[in-house]
């Protein structure tokens, strides 16, 4: 049987989807136990736990970075003014906040590999490993 901590119940208080999704999420858990996964699938779910903790990295890194400007939403509020004429400007900011902010980690992100790339060398050590056309003809 499925049940709540005393800890967890005091978190929680009253919540009632809060309950609900913690008893859901325990009970998925409880058949997870149960299930033997082949070699494949573990491979596969080491790689993607793998993924999971680059881009945990990745992000943790790059929102140290990332700022977002009132007059940065106020451009991106312009730029689309149109489409946005008959949203409500409260409800609209948070949203154009968050996207504003995701374009940005992501440029954070890109900017931390390329950065990873120098540090490692990574163009001159693939050369070491794919034959270019040049290589091919010599």
């Amino acid at each position: 049987m499925i049940k709540l901590t005393e800890m967890e119940l005091e978190i929680l208080k009253d919540n009632k989807d809060g309950i609900a999704q913690l008893l859901v999420r325990k009970a998925i858990l409880a058949e997870m136990e149960k299930k033997v996964y082949t070699e494949e699938e573990k491979k596969y779910l080491e790689e993607m736990k793998l993924n999971m903790e680059i881009e945990f990295y990745l992000n943790s890194i790059a929102q140290k970075t990332v700022q977002i400007h009132d007059y940065e939403l106020l451009e991106v509020y312009k730029n689309n003014a149109e489409l946005l004429k008959d949203k409500n400007t409260v409800e609209v900011y948070p949203q154009l906040q968050q996207a504003l902010f995701n374009q940005k980690l992501g440029e954070e992100k890109v900017k931390i590999i390329n950065d990873l790339i120098e540090k490692y060398k990574i163009n001159d050590v693939l050369k070491e490993y794919i034959k270019t056309e040049d290589t091919l003809e010599k």
